[in-house]
Parts: C-alpha cells; structure tokens; sequence
C-alpha cells in the first residue's frame, strides 16, 4: 500500500481534528440549548403556572374547586395559559379539578409520585405517550387550610422538540459547511506551504559535485522553510569548502608523489644506459634510496591524516604533564636542530597537567619546533614557553625566521601548503606538518593560534585543555 504523503497525512489530521472539533461544539451547543429551553422555558412557565393555582387555592379554600381560567374580556390575549393542561388532585390521587384543555382525560397519578408530593416535593416529568404528543408535567404540593392539594399543569413538548430536531438539523448542516470550506482551505493552504519546499527539492536534485557552489532558493520569509534553507545552504558551503580542499589535497598530493618518483625513474634510467663502475652504482642507489625514503615519509604523513579524518586515532587521552610532552618533543627535534646549531631554550616549565593523547601532543608540538629549527638562521634561538589561560596550558614556541606574512596567515595550517619563505629558501618538507599538529590538536579539544608581529619571527601557540 502505497505510503500517503506528508501534506497528504497533514491535511488529513488538520482535517480530522477539526471534525472532531466540530462535533464537540455541536454536541455541546445542543446539550446546552436543550436544558436551556427544557430546563428554565418550559418548566419555569410550568411552575409558575402551578404557584398561581396554588395562590388561588390559599385564598379560598371553601369555595369549589376548579381551574383558574382568565376571564374573556376586552384585553390582550393571555399567552401563558397556550397549550397547558390543569388538574386539581389530593393526594389520595382524587380528581378534584381539571382545566377544559384537559377533555375527558387525566394527567396520571401514579404510587410514586404522591408519595413524594406526601413529602413535599415539587416533582417534574414528562410524559411520551400522553395522547398523540409528549408532554411536560410538574406536581406542586399545596396547603390549602386543613386540606393539602397537588396542582398539575402539562404542556405538549411536540413543538420544542420540533424546535430541537431543527435546531440539530442547523448545527449539522453548519458544521458540515465549516468543515468542507476548512478542508479546501487546508488544501490551497497546504500546497501554498508546500510549494517553497518543493522548489527547494527540485534544486537540491540538481547539485551535485559540479555545481556545489549553486545554492538553494530562499522562500524570503523568517519561518521555518528559512530556517531549514540557510542550513543547508550553510551545509553546502561546508561541502563546498571540503571538496576544493580535497581536490587540492589531491592535486598536491598527486605533485608531490609524481616529482621524486620522476627523479627516481630518470636516475635510474640514466645508469642503465652504459656500464658504470661499482662506485657510480653504489652513489645511484643512495640518491634512489634518499627518494624513496621521502616518498615513504610522504605516504606516512599521508596515511596519519587519513587516520584523522577518519577519526581513527586509536590513542585516548589522558591527564599528562606538560613537561614529559616539551621534553619528548625537543628530544625528537634535538638532532635537527643540533645540525643547523639552532639553541632550543625551555622557560622553567610549570607543574601542570593536560587531558590529551601523550603521543598525539608530542607529535603536534614536535612538527612546530621543526619548522621553528628548519626556518630560524643558523646560531638562532628557539624558545619554549608554558603558561595557564583560562584552564588551558598554552604552549608558546617562538622562532627569529622570515615570519608569516599577514597573506599566509588564513593558508599556514592547510595542507601542502608552504609559503613564500619555504620556497625561496628550499627547505625541505611537505607542507603537511602544521595541518596534521592542528588536526592531532583539535582531535583532543585544543587549538593552535599563530602570531608573527613585524615580520620578523613566528610565535605558534598550542592551547591544550586543563586536566
């Protein structure tokens, strides 16, 4: 069976509540006007027709009963007597009195009701089979001297229920008509709503990776079709953004794998074209050997991003002192920088403690201090500096190289990226250095900032969460 549609399935409960709405309201209204027209109409004009009876009993107890009928005259009709029926029992069930309306019946008496007239009750009822109409019946108990009296009076319901049934009629009918103009309402209304939306998933169905850069349709409204399309507008540009790094990521990965693979096949080829002496091969081989061994450090590098990207960093953090991270990191930078006679000095190093993986932190900090080593003079310093900001330890490496120009400074941790000083100077390296310390960094809730005032030097700044 076939799935209904979300404006379909929409509709369909705005309608059905509705509905019920309506018949709520029309249930009431007909509750209500029934026990308005039945309640205070009918049995208010009952009873006081019966205390009028009664008023005239306590005024003259010894004269004949009868019913108390206005005398023909010269004034206007009396319409409170229209349709009712008196009838003067004791309360033996006796028939003393009974209006001419009544004819040659009687309104009934039964055990149970004189009993409660006994008791003083005034008693109401109706009656369904009274002649050809049902009516409406009160009982009232009078004290008329030593005698105690009942005073009946009916009226035929046959009208108020004709009224009623109408009434029914025109509440039905209304309701039908408020739910029908709803329902076509709810209809233009939907597809109205719905239209916005489905601009948006036709151009959506048209993205792809060619056109990332178009977006989609905003409705010009602050709803929540706005707020769903400046998401994913926002999730586009995203998207976006990865894929020109990706395809960067791969056209430079692509550059740098193809130029030593290039100098390793042409050396290669240049030996094999004549017999060379054992001296010419053994050089041959050290400089395919020193190719090899950077497309391996290439491939490595490559391989910890993908790891990170993947989110496959298999070290957990943990609380660790921020001296055992400088110490590992200077250790592994220690013979670099002893080669290029660069003094790495460590400020007095605080007892403090970071949550982040041991590794991890002394790989991002060990790739800083070597770009710190591989771009300051030789007999230059290199400065390592801890300090606590707002519960995080904030590694401070300072460098006197060329600087980062203000340019370099939003491309300095993509990948593959070297900057103007890194080419003019030939310094060896990949670009991938700082882009995986921020990646390792980020992993574990941190961040690096990189200040270079005047030009001259770099300060990198590790900011790691307090333990």
């Amino acid at each position: 069976m076939r799935r209904l549609s979300f404006q379909t399935r929409l509709w369909l409960g705005h309608v059905i509540v509705l509905a019920v709405m309506l018949a709520l309201a029309a249930f009431g209204a007909d509750w209500a006007l029934r026990r308005m027209v039945l309640g205070r109409i009918i049995d208010d004009a009952l009873v006081s027709l019966a205390w009028t009876e009664a008023a005239a009993l306590r005024r003259d107890p010894a004269q004949a009963l009868r019913g108390h009928e206005v005398a023909p005259g010269t004034g206007p009709p009396s319409f409170v007597r229209l349709d009712k029926f008196v009838q003067i029992v004791d309360l033996d069930g006796h028939v003393l009195a009974r209006s001419p309306t009544l004819g040659t019946a009687r309104l009934p008496t039964p055990p149970m009701l004189l009993s409660r007239l006994r008791a003083g009750e005034t008693v109401f009822g109706t009656l369904t089979d009274f002649g050809d109409e049902p009516v409406r019946t009160v009982a009232v108990p009078v004290d008329a001297g030593a005698t105690r009296y009942a005073v009946q009076v009916a009226m035929s319901l046959d009208d108020t229920y004709a009224m009623l049934n109408g009434s029914r009629l025109l509440f039905l009918g209304m309701s039908l008509v408020i739910l029908g103009g709803i329902a076509v309402t709810g209809i233009v209304l939907a597809r109205r709503a719905q239209r916005p939306i489905d601009d948006v998933v036709s151009r959506a169905r048209r993205i792809g990776d060619a056109n990332l850069a178009d977006r989609l349709p905003h409705p010009g409204t602050a709803d929540g079709v706005a707020r769903l399309v400046e998401t994913l507008n926002d999730m586009l540009e995203r998207l976006q953004r990865s894929f020109e790094v990706q395809r960067r990521f791969t056209a430079d990965a692509s550059h740098e794998l193809r130029s030593p693979l290039s100098r390793l096949r042409a050396e290669l080829e240049v030996t094999l074209r004549r017999p060379r002496t054992e001296a010419q091969y053994a050089e041959t081989l050290r400089s395919c050997l020193e190719e090899v061994q950077r497309v391996q450090a290439l491939i490595e590098e490559l391989l910890g991003l993908a790891r990170l990207d993947a989110r496959q960093e298999a070290e957990p953090a943990e609380p660790v002192g921020v001296r055992e991270i400088v110490d590992a990191a200077v250790t592994a930078v220690k013979p670099e920088a002893d080669r290029r006679r660069v003094t790495i000095g460590v400020a007095g190093l605080p007892d403090m403690r970071v949550n982040a993986a041991p590794g991890a932190a002394t790989v991002a900090l060990a790739n800083i201090l070597d770009n710190a080593v591989k771009y300051s003079p030789c007999d230059a310093r290199v400065t390592i500096a801890v300090t606590s900001h707002r519960g995080e330890a904030v590694i401070a490496v300072s460098d006197s190289g060329p600087g980062v120009t203000p340019d370099e400074m939003t491309h300095v941790f993509e990948r593959f990226y070297r900057g103007h000083a890194s080419r003019t100077a030939d310094v060896p390296g990949f670009g991938l250095g700082l882009a995986i310390s921020r990646a390792l960094v980020e992993h574990h809730g941190g961040r690096i900032s990189v200040e270079a005032p005047g030009g001259n030097g770099a300060t990198f700044r590790v900011h790691l969460p307090r333990a």
